[in-house]
């Protein structure tokens, strides 16, 4: 094929060579994208084509296998492969998406396929050149055979702009958003809601695995928190600092796409056991454009339903409690043009949640309520700058930064002006260079980030004081202070590099490799800013000296782990006529526990009848999770600690609390996977899905304060997992509008020996040992499991569009199943042997709903209504431990209203 291009102006592009309105020849750099060997030597004389026109002639059918991308990156690859020139405004491919294609086709029937969805259509401009316009009728898709059309890769979800865009988001974070996909679940007691004007991000489990070994990325480069991130306690307590896997609290709508892998995960990933989380930020457009919106929710429009036994903390908004609250989130994007190669993109937010919470003040020995106005507030701050330095180079600049403070006060009954704030702060700096080389694309990152976790409060001595009479009786006693300034940092330096090769025959083998490595540096440190006291202290009248009773010294410090993890791993697929075998092989290596991980996974992919309609995978993968830090920095943060007084009498007693991490092994996870795809239809396609994951090594704790705790891979865990799906692969037409839809089944049965939400200080539990359930002498093993336990869920959600009236309407519906929540009520008096209960969890659904106007009338301005829980069913989430009212029923969130306005320019 020879390039048809005549005078080729200047060209601009974001990651790919394309100018505002004009896609043509260079290389994509799209994951999945897969090119035949006889476009190789186009590819290398792009540059030296562009130089030198060529004569013109008809441009011939056109076998393309392209991935579900942005409405403008398809066109570029369509352009580019079919070398013609395809002309469009930036605004006319703003936030839409193509569908996958896959198939040999003419140019024609190509853009027709991409660009009737969204009432499009190509307008012949000479042999070579094609304009984008506006359709006079929105046409339905079109898919003629033998085009085909498929979804993600094996065991991959991506969350496209425009399918972020359609969801009612709630508080925009990724929790949120990843609340219904099938291969998650989340802790039920934490949809409840007592708390729903916090910002605090939900944690995660993928098939079973542990919560805080998922890997959260930002463009690749990790956002995982490494120090502490099952750290959730709200309380002020000395050397407590809460913190969350996610180390950046991001707004998802800042995000351009949001990509899970869940299983048969390639080996260019590595140190999770669980998931894969890769936030994309928006890449800048240059079209000098500018947006800005704002969303409104309060106390006042959401229902809630609180349990009687905890009305009094409730009213108070306690640590883990907001009663009344007011939340206005707010953003601001610009995308500039620098220079016909450059372009910059800045999006600030800010998400704020006014509180109502009780403060309790002492006057004349007497306490009253104080209402103070309490922040929960996360501000995000994202700049990119594009830069295409020539036909084959490319590259992206990256300032990160997210921050979270959350006031909390005491209302306890002897509190005395005791409040503290929460602090979750991140930023960093990433660097993607990307180049082609003619026989293959080389990718190299750089990513320097400082992830942070505070805790402050305004006092440094934490007192119990107890005031007495001029007789010696008590008087009144009341708490005061705090424990000044305590942290977690965390500082990752990232270097990462990927080449993978062009498609190449051995014989009648097609191989497809790719090898990379991974340079990742890591200190985490805890620190103590300050020094802090804690204790009691009596007072006494009469002009009689107060006397300390009890007095603990904390001691300004820092304590400090680091160590760095190197990884290289290599991959090849190798295809034959309908098969295709990925093979790949990860080894990881950290310098601090001195463990050396060989991390194997494969992938068998068969088209069953080759047309690309009927697939058939499995394979079988194994994950290693992460080094989590806090775990070797407890023994030395006991150290901080000196017992000065005690019993009124001074000791000047060292503390130090022994924990052993000798011999302490990298948790791991194996995985089998199976899957069958099925294009239905040209508009709908279905996929089976089983996965089975093995938890192996998981770390747990053992022993006790005085003698000591020792780290153990004592915990393991099983998962089964099934899932169906049916999903649109293109919009279809009802009168003048178009739909697309996706329904999830998903069931998920675990049995585990340890507690997910205990984090690293849990203790694994012997599986042989007898215990009682339900009055039955069971095995512990086969008791049911407690948390992240939802056996089966439906998730549909269904999207119309009708694009002549600038409306949009977007319905969520989901089912989750009944579930056993599961109580120790004490030992048996009989033989001493633990004795258990169950409380069944009915079944609920949730319905959300999103609509959009657009009003033609009013250019640029949109206005939104999300509703969350439509029918606002407000079920119970947790049941009462039956031996105690400490546990008492929790309750969804029920009806929830956001009012969203937007403007863009």
């Amino acid at each position: 094929m020879k390039c048809a291009l005549q005078d080729t102006p200047p060209l601009f592009a974001m990651r790919r060579h394309v100018r505002s309105g004009v896609a043509t020849d260079s290389f994509s750099s799209s994951q999945g994208s897969r090119f035949k060997q006889g476009q190789v030597a186009i590819l290398m004389a792009s540059v030296l084509l562009l130089m030198q026109p060529m004569q013109a002639h008809a441009a011939g059918p056109i076998v393309l296998d392209m991935a579900s991308q942005p409405l403008a990156d398809a066109l570029l690859q369509i352009g580019r492969q079919a070398q013609v020139e395809i002309a469009f405004s930036p605004g006319q491919v703003r936030e839409k998406r193509a569908v996958a294609l896959q198939g040999e086709l003419t140019v024609e029937q190509a853009l027709d396929t991409l660009l009737a969805p969204w009432g499009l259509a190509a307008r012949a401009q000479g042999d070579q050149r094609y304009t984008i316009v506006t359709a006079p009728v929105a046409k339905g898709l079109s898919v003629l055979d033998p085009v085909r059309v498929h979804g993600q890769r094996v065991g991959e979800r991506r969350y496209s702009r425009e399918e972020l865009d359609q969801r009612a988001a709630g508080n925009r974070d990724l929790s949120s958003l990843l609340a219904d996909n099938p291969a998650v679940r989340q802790n039920e007691a934490a949809k409840t809601s007592a708390n729903r004007g916090s910002l605090a991000l939900e944690d995660i489990s993928f098939y079973g695995a542990s919560p805080f070994q998922n890997q959260f990325q930002i463009d690749g480069i990790s956002s995982t928190n490494q120090i502490d991130p099952a750290s959730r306690n709200l309380n002020l307590q000395v050397g407590n600092v809460p913190a969350y896997a996610q180390a950046y609290n991001l707004d998802t709508h800042m995000l351009e796409s949001v990509t899970v892998l869940d299983s048969s995960i390639p080996v260019e990933y590595g140190r999770f056991t669980g998931g894969v989380v890769d936030a994309k930020v928006r890449d800048p457009k240059g079209d000098n454009s500018f947006r800005a919106d704002f969303s409104y929710n309060s106390s006042g429009l959401t229902s809630q339903t609180v349990p009687e036994e905890q009305k009094k903390k409730f009213g108070a908004g306690e640590p883990g409690f907001t009663p009344a609250w007011t939340k206005r989130f707010s953003s601001a994007m610009l995308d500039v043009g620098i220079t016909d190669s450059t372009a910059a993109l800045i999006n600030v937010s800010r998400r704020e949640s006014s509180i109502d919470r009780t403060m309790r003040v002492l006057h004349e020995k007497a306490f009253i309520d104080v209402n103070t106005n309490s922040k929960d507030r996360v501000d995000n701050v994202f700049a990119k700058v594009h830069t295409r330095w020539s036909a084959s180079t490319d590259s992206a600049l990256t300032f990160k930064y997210a921050d979270r403070r959350e006031d909390l006060v005491d209302s306890g009954i002897l509190a005395n002006r005791v409040q503290w704030q929460h602090q979750q702060k991140a930023y960093g700096l990433g660097f993607d260079l990307n180049h082609d080389f003619g026989w293959g694309l080389g990718r190299v990152q750089l990513g320097y980030d400082q992830m942070n976790s505070y805790r402050n409060s305004d006092g440094t001595e934490y007192m119990v004081n107890m005031v007495f009479l001029p007789n010696g009786r008590p008087d009144y006693t009341y708490i005061s202070g705090g424990f000044g300034q305590e942290s977690t940092e965390q500082r990752n330096l990232t270097l990462k590099s990927r080449l993978e090769f062009k498609p190449f025959q051995t014989g009648a083998i097609e191989h497809t490799p790719y090898v990379g490595f991974e340079l990742a540096h890591t200190k985490g440190e805890f620190v103590r800013h300050q020094d802090a006291y804690g204790g009691q202290k009596r007072h006494y009248s009469g002009g009689q000296a107060s006397k300390v009773q009890t007095l603990n010294y904390y001691r300004a410090g820092e304590v400090g782990v680091s160590y760095t993890n190197a990884s290289v791993y290599v991959s090849d697929r190798l295809s034959w006529q309908n098969l295709a075998l990925t093979t790949g092989l990860r080894m990881d290596k950290d310098n601090y526990f001195g463990n050396t991980n060989l991390a194997p996974r494969t992938l068998l992919e068969w088209d069953v009848l080759g047309t690309g309609e009927t697939r058939l995978s499995g394979g079988w993968s194994r994950y290693y999770g992460m080094d989590i830090l806090g775990t070797a920095m407890r023994e030395r943060k006991s150290q901080l600690h000196t017992l000065l007084v005690t019993g009124g009498k001074p000791v000047d007693r060292p503390s130090h609390t022994a924990y052993k991490l000798d011999g302490l092994r990298t948790p791991y996870d194996d995985e089998w996977a199976l899957r069958l795809q099925q294009q239905l239809s040209s508009k709908v396609a279905a996929e089976l899905a089983y996965v089975r994951r093995y938890g192996r090594q998981q770390v747990s704790l053992e022993g006790l304060a005085k003698t000591g705790y020792t780290y153990t891979n004592n915990g393991k865990s099983k998962t089964d997992a099934f899932t169906l799906s049916l999903m649109s692969t293109a919009p279809w037409t009802l009168g003048e509008s178009l739909w697309t839809a996706r329904v999830d089944v998903t069931y998920q049965h675990s049995k585990r020996n340890n507690k997910l939400a205990d984090g690293y200080d849990g203790e694994a539990e012997a599986q042989e040992e007898n215990i009682y359930y339900n009055g039955d002498l069971i095995r512990r093993g086969d008791r049911p499991v407690g948390d992240y336990n939802l056996p089966w869920r439906v998730s549909a959600g269904v999207t119309g569009r009708w694009a002549r009236y600038g409306l949009q309407m977007n319905n969520r519906i989901n089912w989750n199943s009944a579930r056993m929540d599961v109580h120790y009520v004490g030992l048996s008096r009989n033989d001493g042997l633990e004795k258990y209960e169950s409380g069944r969890v009915g079944s609920y659904w949730t319905w959300d709903m999103r609509l959009d106007w657009e009003p033609a009338m009013l250019k640029g301005l949109g206005l939104g209504l999300d509703v969350l829980n439509v029918l606002d069913k407000q079920a119970p989430v947790v049941v009462s431990t039956p031996t105690s009212v400490l546990n008492p029923n929790l309750y969804r969130t029920g009806r929830e209203l956001w009012l969203r306005a937007s403007y863009r320019y």
